[in-house]
């Protein structure tokens, strides 16, 4: 005889709940999850359910690649078969201040810090040495075009290859599709749209104008070929992803970069509908991931999860690229790439001996701030790439905002009277200049002194357009120490450790400037008002979304040794390669664009092989 139970934990985003169903013997014969569809959340819940129902037990591996929700649903499966052993009752069983009692400690997929300045990095990559390639090897399976990795790049490339005729098979490190991308907003930047032209000022917009605005934001550092060849596809991959089902409804702007002229710039940051008429938060570039899984599986594609590649298959006399080993459960194979190999594992995220090597500021954000990348997201790519002979490019830069209070991240949200100060006490950026410049200033200028830099306003800043702070939340933040408050400059000089002098004459000359409404310093263009006790400030901390930085590619996506040589049958897309994205990331829709654009680039190359 059946009886069901049900068990409730809190989840990243609210309670997740299970309903069970076991036999007289304890044993799991069905379990529903109580989540809403649509979600990254959603997609682990949903792969954990199947594995628990195919052993009939909760006892299962977490999927790896999926969100903190999937472990949650597990807690909430083992806290209802606490109740069907007698080890809680009904309702502990769905209290969630009661914890499943035999839960054990799980990996998430969305992290804080990953790793302690007092540690050894650790290289985290499965990747290994390239297999040598000869005439006789066996391999195992053999396709047209091997993908590695599910991300948003390796979904466009494995759409791309397969709906143009080609055999397609990805490799998949983790138990779900879409990697990182689902995490996003899904946003595309692109120049010309119908949609731009219709619902913008920018009726005159043009790819050109958006290569140079990319071009100046990359401070000399990226390829112009790259650039130029990037803005001239995004608006055609914003008309090929329509035709794949994806529903454009808004266009805005990310916002200003003090030296970019005001003519290059214009709002063209693509949204398309979430299903629910609205679009562009964090979370729904899940719909972009999965919009390409159906494309490329309708088209034949085959995809493996759980099934990591860990090595190319090379020949060690031309260089040449002949396949992927990937692993699953233990069980190495050899996969042929008959036309060619498209690396697609994004950067170095969650990588600190790659970061500490390739990158000074990702690695100081994985040893002090969050990292909101998929915990796969540990190099291998880059890593099979070097093993293979290839060059790097474009390393050094970081996608780092202020997850506090999301400044700077769209130019339809002004920024607060507020302003930043060093720990000398004195301003060092333009304050509402687009996210990422901010947060490489920010990172400057600590590195340099040796102390926080903070986020100065007051009492009149958090009734502005833009605040995040209410009267309430605020006196919460002070209470919690999360924002120190002073009724004078003197006394806020004291808390955060700066000199007075330098402070007073910073707010001073701030004050001075706002009477005329104009930031003689820094360019600033929202938030001009001046600043009175009490002062309130916040300790900068960057949330990070990834590293900047890969694999030497040219346009074709083929990716490239130290000589500007192509590896022959080997390439490279989205931020798995690098040399396209500067210093800094420049604004929203920039990785999106490029991870479809380069995807598609490296599967079209493929497809016209002769």
């Amino acid at each position: 005889m059946s009886k069901q139970f049900v068990g409730a934990v809190q989840g990243f985003h609210g309670i997740v709940k299970a309903t069970i169903t076991v036999d007289d013997d304890n044993r799991l014969i069905d379990v529903v999850p109580d989540v809403k569809s649509g979600t990254v959340g959603a997609l682990g819940i949903n792969e954990m359910q199947a594995k628990m129902k195919a052993v009939n037990s909760a006892d299962v591996d977490a999927v790896s690649g999926a969100t903190v929700s999937a472990s949650s649903f597990k807690n909430a499966v083992q806290k209802a078969m606490a109740v069907a052993k007698g080890d809680l009752t009904a309702q502990e069983a769905v209290d969630i201040n009661v914890a499943n009692p035999y839960q054990e400690t799980e990996n998430d997929a969305i992290t804080g810090a990953s790793h302690r300045p007092n540690e050894t990095p650790q290289n985290t990559s499965v990747a290994t040495p390239a297999v040598a390639y000869s005439p006789e090897l066996k391999f195992d399976a053999s396709y047209d075009v091997v993908v590695v990795g599910a991300g948003g790049a390796g979904l466009a490339a494995a759409a791309e290859a397969a709906r143009n005729g080609l055999s397609v098979y990805i490799s998949e490190k983790s138990g779900i599709p879409g990697g990182t991308t689902n995490f996003s907003g899904g946003v595309v930047q692109a120049a010309g749209t119908k949609l731009q032209k219709t619902t913008t000022k920018y009726k005159d917009d043009t790819p050109e104008k958006h290569a140079k605005l990319w071009l100046k934001a990359g401070e000399n550092t990226v390829n112009p070929d790259l650039v130029k060849d990037l803005a001239e596809g995004a608006p055609k991959n914003i008309e090929w992803l329509s035709k794949l089902g994806l529903n454009w409804i808004s266009v805005y702007g990310h916002c200003h970069i003090p030296y970019v002229d005001d003519a290059d710039f214009a709002d063209r940051i693509h949204v398309y509908d979430n299903g629910t008429g609205t679009g562009g938060g964090m979370g729904d570039g899940l719909v972009l991931t999965q919009t390409l899984l159906k494309a490329a599986q309708e088209a034949g594609a085959v995809i493996k999860y759980e099934t990591p590649a860990i090595a190319l298959v090379q020949d060690q006399s031309s260089k040449a690229v002949h396949g992927v080993k990937v692993r699953h459960q233990g069980t190495d194979k050899l996969i042929e790439a008959k036309r060619g190999v498209i690396l697609a594992t994004a950067s170095i995220d969650h990588n600190p001996a790659l970061a500490k090597a390739f990158n000074q500021q990702h690695y100081n954000d994985l040893m002090y701030n969050t990292c909101l990348s998929a915990k796969s997201d540990t190099g291998d790519g880059l890593m099979m790439g070097l093993s293979a002979g290839a060059a790097v490019s474009g390393m050094g830069g970081t996608i780092d905002f202020c997850g506090k209070t999301g400044n700077g991240t769209n130019n339809q949200i002004p920024t607060i009277p507020l302003i930043f100060v060093n720990g000398a006490g004195k301003r060092f950026v333009c304050e509402d200049a687009t996210y990422a410049y901010q947060y490489r200033a920010i990172f400057q200028q600590e590195k340099q002194l040796e102390a926080p830099t903070y986020m100065i306003f007051d009492g009149d800043s958090i009734h502005e357009p833009g605040s995040v702070w209410t009267d309430e939340t605020l006196a919460k933040d002070v209470a919690d120490g999360v924002v120190k408050k002073a009724q004078s400059v003197a006394q806020l000089a004291e808390l955060l450790h700066i000199p007075e002098a330098n402070l007073n004459d910073t707010i001073k000359t701030w004050n001075q400037n706002m009477a005329g409404q104009k930031d003689l310093e820094f360019g600033r263009q929202t938030g001009l008002k001046p600043l009175h006790a009490p002062f309130y400030a916040y300790h900068n901390k960057a949330t990070n979304l990834g590293a900047i930085g890969g694999l030497t590619i040219n346009v074709d996506g083929q990716v490239l040794d130290a000589f500007d040589r192509p590896i022959q049958g080997l390439y490279a897309a989205g931020l798995n390669a690098g040399g396209w994205i500067g210093p800094y990331y420049p604004g929203s829709g920039t990785a999106i664009s490029g991870i479809v654009h380069q995807g598609r680039k490296a599967a079209q190359t493929l497809v016209n092989l002769q």
